[in-house]
């Protein structure tokens, strides 16, 4: 359960720093989901370390995956809504 409840403000944080990342260093639009998916893997890679007892380490690397993922989705469906 704590895996799940970790990722919920993590992705919100991604999508933060997905576009601080594009806005500095003029990043393309292109490589925005797979910097979220990095990211969302070196948080919960992280995570693990911190609280070693938090599930296997295939948990926290596809709970890693699933939260970049969902910060992809949710900033490619913000950029939607604004563009509406």
């Amino acid at each position: 359960m704590e895996l799940v409840v970790y990722s919920v403000p993590v992705a919100a944080l991604i999508v933060g720093l997905v576009e601080m990342a594009k806005r500095s260093f003029r990043m393309s639009a292109r490589w925005a989901a797979p910097l979220a998916v990095l990211l969302g893997v070196i948080f919960a890679a992280a995570a693990k370390l911190d609280q070693p007892t938090m599930g296997t380490w295939l948990q926290v690397v596809m709970l890693g995956l699933l939260t970049g993922l969902s910060a992809a989705g949710l900033y490619s469906g913000g950029k939607a809504m604004a563009r509406e």
